[in-house]
């Protein structure tokens, strides 16, 4: 025999067949309670439970997730056979649904259940145990009144066992119900589920190395089996009834059992209702579906997960012959699946085992399981709500924040006053608010001052809840500089925030304040006026230029030939880049008078070729008498330099400036007004260039050698046009020689 077959076949008989009979003794109410519920034949539960384990199982990719009847459509089995007027024309929905949930697969809509937040489903999981744990406990203790596998909160004739033979009261919900329980115990059912459940935790703490695979659910029926017996014998007037144990209808032959199905009645194909019944069936499974697999991927030890399009196509096929067989339909489902995995199950194989071991029942063995005591398997299915509710998980949740722990709580109260669907619902929508909540709360635009201009920067996702804050944003926008708003960033904008920006441009146009709008569709609709004042400011270059040629000509008409003949600057002017500063302008020099060089913040870096370049060019080669670095008060470089904000590449150069700042620390922290502060910044900053260039080889050369140049600090006051020498010593480098001089 092949190898890897040897190995499959000992892992399924190892561990998926304990956990297949263990899902198994739990399928059989559970598929009778639901059956009864839907107002369908007690078979007609048991045969969408084998379906769903034989053939959903086997179409399926889930590893663990299990299917089988389920208690969220037992609502709408009863409202769609209502409205179609037969249990058949309900069947015919059933199998109309699974095409439809086929074409929802072949259309990859099983990805939508990645849209669910995780802790929605963690509070689905958590919902569930809370729901298993009330709704199981009466028959835990013998008020066998409620039929098991019913999940709604309010209870209706349905739900209730109506051939209960015991004192009961009238149950109005689940709390009436356990309220109830309290006084109607039963002695002898009390002790076969409070010794069920007892041997489950000393089970799975104590069982020997040698039994650990054997799950303690298979022993734990035998054990209320046993103890069913021993209260025959020794206590008659105790012995359980039928209300208490199991109840699968017992079928003599083959015949029996297809004379007990209701098949569908195709005669009603045009009725318009059929339509709508088969959608409500398949929309409301997939989801129930979809929100199950999530959440027993999330039990998986070993975090597989399931292809949620081909679980859709394997429902739908399930669906498809349940209907035509007359059953109720199926989806995955939680409990199932859950206690799947605590019984150890490691492949689908599992859920296969289940519904085959259902269908033999059915046909063969239906009098020995109707031995089993119901409140075993209430112990069962306790036990399983215990292992899903995880108290040290509400703890790590609740650390998270309220916006991950309120929407997990919502979802299990949900859950547990209402049923599964509409809890998962809540709880998406209660995460969905906070989603907003935080969204809105993220900056969605920002506003950076560029001299006279404020540029005014939009996020990511511009969306309709933005809206207010945007409009209050440009309400109370100075209206005195011209401003840029840039939606380059803007990967989603909402029509509304378009129009309200438009609305804005246009205003402002009326003032004559000019609104620059980048980053945007059809940018030269509305750049228009924009475009047309670029285009005449650079036609202006040209007849300023022709006027200032006919200036000088007229005043000297060899001005230009005298310039070709080469440049004698005296000058090199280390300047900021800033076009207020112009060096020609404020100091009325001519043009082969001042040598210059110009970058942000006037900077002189030993390591910037471009700088270093001009400066030997300008002291070896043009030899210049003096070298100024004129830096000036209002100097955006130095203001950013002087802030914590991150503006880019240019925060490398800007560290220089910072590294200024380290050095006269003391006294920049000492200055209180922060114009003053930035005013002596940009002066230390200029003497700090100076020393700079006193360093460097070509100054030092050039001083030993000719005697200059000198070299000066001026700092140039833009409120006043003055410039101020900050006479700069150029012998005060003289106290480090020992580290900078080279000649």
């Amino acid at each position: 025999m092949n190898e890897n077959l040897t190995l499959k076949l000992k892992r399924i008989a190892s561990y998926d067949l304990p956990a297949g009979i263990a899902v198994f003794f739990v399928a059989i109410p559970l598929c009778l309670g639901i059956a009864h519920a839907s107002g369908a034949p007690l078979i007609a539960g048991l045969i969408t439970g084998i379906l769903g384990g034989i053939v959903t199982g086997g179409l399926s990719g889930a590893p663990l997730s299990v299917s089988g009847p389920a208690a969220g459509l037992t609502a709408i089995a009863i409202s769609v056979a209502a409205s179609l007027g037969s249990y058949e024309g309900f069947v015919f929905a059933v199998a109309l649904a699974g095409l439809l949930q086929i074409a929802f697969g072949a259309l990859k809509l099983g990805s939508l259940s990645n849209y669910v937040p995780n802790t929605v489903i963690k509070g689905m999981l958590a919902g569930i145990g809370v729901l298993l744990i009330i709704k199981q406990f009466p028959h835990l203790v013998g008020y066998d009144l409620e039929e098991m596998g019913v999940e709604e909160f309010l209870l209706n004739q349905a739900d209730i066992n109506e051939n209960y033979h015991d004192v009961h009261n009238k149950e109005a919900n689940t709390f009436t119900l356990i309220e109830h329980t309290l006084t109607n115990l039963n002695k002898s059912i009390f002790l076969i589920g409070l010794l069920s459940l007892a041997f489950l935790f000393v089970w799975e703490k104590y069982k020997p190395a040698k039994l650990k695979i054997v799950p303690g659910s298979i022993l734990v029926v035998g054990l209320g089996i046993g103890i069913d017996m021993l209260i025959i014998g020794l206590f008659p007037e105790l012995q359980l009834t039928e209300d208490h144990r199991v109840a699968i209808p017992i079928l003599s032959n083959f015949g029996e059992l297809v004379g007990n199905l209701r098949f569908p009645d195709f005669s009603i194909w045009n009725e318009p209702k059929l339509y709508l019944g088969a959608a409500t069936i398949a929309i409301v499974a997939s989801i129930e579906t979809l929100l199950s697999v999530q959440a027993v991927d999330k039990l998986d030890p070993i975090n597989r997960k399931t292809p949620t399009d081909r679980e859709l196509v394997a429902q739908g096929a399930g669906n498809i012959l349940a209907g035509l067989l007359g059953a109720i339909p199926m989806t995955s489902v939680i409990v199932r699946g859950s206690v799947n995995v605590n019984a150890g199950a490691r492949s689908k194989a599992a859920a296969i085992i289940h519904g085959v071991l259902l269908m033999s029942a059915l046909l063969f063995f239906a009098n020995l399981l109707n031995l089993i005591p119901l409140a075993s398997l209430a112990a069962i299915l306790i036990y399983t709500g215990i292992k899903l509710i995880k108290p040290e998980e509400w703890k790590a949740i609740f650390l998270k924040g309220y916006d991950q722990f309120i929407p997990y709580v919502v979802t299990i109260v949900g859950i547990i006053l209402s049923d599964l669907l509409i809890g998962v619902i809540l709880g998406i929508v209660t995460s969905g608010l906070f989603i907003l909540k935080e969204d809105f709360k993220a900056p969605v635009i920002r506003i950076v001052d560029i001299g006279l201009r404020k540029k005014i920067i939009l996020g990511e996702n511009l969306n309709f809840l933005h809206k207010p804050k945007i409009i209050h944003l440009f309400d109370n926008i100075e209206k005195n500089q011209s401003i840029e708003i840039d939606g380059s960033r803007c990967m989603y904008i909402d029509r509304d925030i378009l129009e309200i920006i438009f609305e804005f441009k246009e205003n402002l146009a009326k003032k004559n304040i000019p609104v620059i709008l980048a980053g945007f569709g059809n940018m030269k609709d509305h750049n228009k006026e924009v475009r047309e004042e670029m285009k005449a400011s650079y036609e202006k270059l040209f007849s300023n230029n022709k006027k200032w040629v006919e200036d000088r000509l007229s005043n000297n008409p060899e001005y230009f030939l005298n310039l070709t003949k080469g440049q004698s600057p005296q000058y090199l002017f280390i300047g900021c880049s800033d076009s207020r500063v112009p060096a020609n302008e404020i100091t009325q020099t001519d043009p082969g008078e001042m040598f210059v060089h110009r970058n942000i913040a006037n900077l002189v870096v030993n390591t910037d070729i471009n700088l270093m370049s001009v400066l030997q060019y300008s002291v070896e080669v043009l030899n210049v008498k003096h070298v100024i670095v004129c830096g000036h008060y209002g100097c955006g470089g130095v203001k950013a330099a002087m802030d914590h904000d991150h503006h880019g590449l240019i925060d490398k150069w800007l560290r220089n400036i910072k590294d200024v700042y380290r050095l006269h620390y003391d006294e920049l922290e000492s200055i209180t007004n922060e114009e003053e502060q930035h005013r002596k910044l940009v002066e230390l900053n200029v003497q700090e260039q100076v020393f700079n260039l006193l360093k460097t080889s070509y100054i030092q050369k050039n001083r030993m050698l000719y005697g200059f140049p000198e070299v000066h600090g001026w700092v140039y006051d833009l409120a006043n046009g003055y410039l101020k020498d900050l006479k700069i010593d150029n012998d005060n480098l003289s106290a480090h020689d020992s580290i900078y001089k080279i000649y």
